[in-house]
């Protein structure tokens, strides 16, 4: 294939006695100025970067200046060995790494670190090799790290620099010196850190006084019992509070976990995401510029053991919560939320006018329920998401034969509701089981009464619909999903509000049927 350059035609590349004669039109770009290689090579992973190094003399120590040193190394997906010889398999690797590192920071000497990552699956350094690292790129801007733990972080080193960004995902003690501050500090992701006590949190946070990211796991105790965030600059917040079962007892008192609370006051929120099932009480602050949220909060290890007036009084917490961000427009509402509406004594939830896009994962109980009086406050709601369906299996297992389904009983509102007459265009029902007649109902109730309705898409997950018999049930069309592809022409021949609406159902290629 000939390639046709404009300019001066380029000579063959020759080589005599080892000797390589290269046109100067071939390497145009090793002539740009340095600062411009840098920033190229400062886009690629630190890897990449370096294997530039034999391309040519021009080439062989420049990527050693570059502001941007980037190691990433997923050695736990790759390993396929015995279980109790992993560390085996990665000791050599990790020491590998880590005299790179140390070999690389003692060459760059005193050259300015913007960026700084290293994330490997929380594998275990030598905590003095972390810290002789994190001292050398003390002045950088972005910090991230995603390895096993930091014994002694250099905090002090970090006094009034230019750090934007934050990112810690390793076990580091959050004890942060009086003398410290972040004037710059704008994101900050904190996962699985452990905190001195409660008021860690908080001190840290006023150290940041132009924050406007911040992200939160928390998976093990961490020893904080009251987590408190009042960040006037904040615009999004992440928080998940999801403690695994096995480390509830690994505090000295385990009923500081039981006790946990959760405030917010962050009144210039833009967006919240909250998965929280460890705390006992959650307050919330008006947020009214948030405009997307995502909520899935639930006591769920401790509601057996509660009073009914404990179980009522967190139900109406989590109330607050949905009055705390009435502008949103954008709200997913996630496992077990509906449970704890449903327990509320004060159930007062705030009209949405401004929810266009509503996501719910629905409980077998009280999901199509509570369903409508979600529609009915939200007068402008345009598009209504259930990847979960509208009813869901048993939550001790689902066998299709033995048709494991919770039941519920769903009343249809006296009126219209006024998203349904005025806005609501699209619906999609992820999973549908069928095999009790409520969500049918609901269906036909969303087809009928959706008068601008554009597309409703409904999915058949194959173990939904293939084998085991029917519920004894007194719908003739319930009876109709032991053929799909039957059930589906039935529904394509149900009444419809709205003529434009087209109507999807997706029905996996794969099923087959067991016809009993």
């Amino acid at each position: 294939m000939d390639l046709n350059f404009p300019g001066k035609p380029l000579k063959n590349q020759q080589i005599f006695g080892g000797e390589e004669i290269i046109s100067e039109a071939q390497d145009r770009i090793s002539k740009l100025p340095d600062s411009i290689l840098l920033h190229i090579l400062s886009l690629l992973p630190t890897k990449l970067a370096a294997q530039t190094g034999i391309l040519s003399k021009r080439w062989k120590d420049l990527w050693v200046s570059v502001s941007s040193l980037d190691f990433e190394m997923h050695l736990r997906a790759n390993y396929t060995g015995d279980v109790n010889a992993f560390g085996s398999f990665t000791k050599p690797k990790i020491e590998r790494l880590a005299n790179f590192l140390n070999r690389l920071f003692a060459i760059r000497g005193n050259s300015r670190i913007k960026k700084f990552r290293l994330a490997c699956d929380r594998l275990e350094f030598d905590s003095r090799c972390v810290s002789t690292w994190l001292s050398a790129a003390c002045n950088i801007e972005e910090l991230d790290l995603e390895i096993w733990e930091i014994r002694e972080f250099p905090w002090s080193d970090f006094v009034g620099n230019s750090l934007v960004t934050l990112k810690l995902s390793v076990d580091v003690l959050l004890d942060i010196p009086s003398t410290v501050s972040f004037p710059s500090l704008k994101i900050l992701h904190l996962h699985s850190v452990t905190y001195v006590n409660d008021a860690s949190i908080e001190k840290f946070l006023s150290c940041c006084p132009v924050l406007e990211d911040l992200q939160i796991s928390r998976t093990d105790w961490d020893n904080i019992q009251n987590f408190v965030i009042a960040v006037p600059s904040l615009k999004r917040l992440n928080l998940e509070f999801n403690i695994h079962e096995m480390y509830l007892y690994d505090t000295d008192d385990p009923e500081d976990i039981y006790d946990c609370k959760l405030f917010v006051d962050a009144p210039n929120l833009e967006y919240l995401s909250l998965l929280d099932y460890m705390s006992y009480s959650i307050q919330v602050n008006h947020m009214d510029y948030v405009t997307k949220s995502y909520l899935s909060v639930n006591k769920i290890l401790e509601m057996d053991h509660w009073t009914d007036e404990q179980i009522s009084n967190y139900g109406s917490n989590v109330c607050g919560i949905f009055r705390s961000i009435h502008n949103v427009k954008c709200l997913t509402i996630g496992d077990f939320t509906m449970e704890s509406l449903a327990e509320a004594l004060d159930r007062r939830l705030p009209t949405f006018h401004n929810l266009v896009h509503l996501e719910i994962i629905l409980d077998g109980v009280n999901g199509a329920m509570l369903l409508p009086n979600l529609l009915k406050i939200s007068p402008k709601l345009k598009s209504l998401i259930l990847p979960q369906g509208i009813t869901r299996p048993g939550l001790q297992g689902f066998n299709p034969e033995e048709n494991q389904t919770i039941s519920y009983r769903w009343k249809p509102p006296e009126n219209v509701l006024e998203c349904l007459l005025l806005s609501l265009k699209n619906v999609e029902i992820r999973r549908i089981s069928g095999k009790v007649e409520e969500e049918l109902k609901l269906v036909k109730y969303l087809l009928e009464n959706a008068m601008v309705l554009e597309k409703m898409t409904i999915c058949y997950e194959k173990w939904l619909v293939s084998g085991g018999p029917m519920d004894n049930t007194s719908d003739p069309t319930a009876r109709l999903l032991d053929d799909p592809f039957a059930f589906r022409d039935k529904l394509m021949n149900w009444i419809r509000g709205s003529p434009a609406c087209q109507l999807d159902i997706q029905i996996p290629e794969s099923t087959t049927l067991n016809l009993k």
